[in-house]
């Protein structure tokens, strides 16, 4: 497997990153992938009705965080394509070993997103 940078530099978002809010989210998401669109709707009725069940803010914080490294993920095209070479090579990995640089280069790649959603 050859190790290749995690974004291209020349590879230029789709639109900036939105605000972690649920609109925002919402259209970019749209945006992005309509069948991701239709579980956004149902992850955010099942984190509100929790966070109104248990009076607290954290299922609706984790949702947002959650879609928002989604968005961050997908909103460059070659990181997008690299997320999709990364998945197949460790699906189909000869060793164990292809799978795990793989899979580690699949960390590193949302180590670098969530720190972007994050800023």
């Amino acid at each position: 497997m050859s190790t290749q940078p995690i974004a291209d530099s020349h590879d230029e978002p789709l639109f900036p990153m939105p605000p972690l809010t649920e609109q925002a989210l919402r259209v970019a998401v749209r945006s992005l992938d309509l069948s991701a669109a239709v579980r956004f709707e149902e992850e955010f009725h099942s984190a509100w009705q929790e966070a109104m069940q248990t009076d607290s803010t954290v299922p609706m914080h984790t949702f947002l965080h959650r879609w928002g490294v989604f968005v961050a993920l997908r909103r460059y095209p070659g990181r997008a394509r690299r997320l999709r070479e990364l998945e197949v090579a460790v699906a189909e990995a000869p060793s164990i070993e292809d799978a795990r640089r793989a899979s580690a280069e699949i960390g590193t790649l949302l180590d670098a997103v969530r720190r972007e959603v994050a800023a």
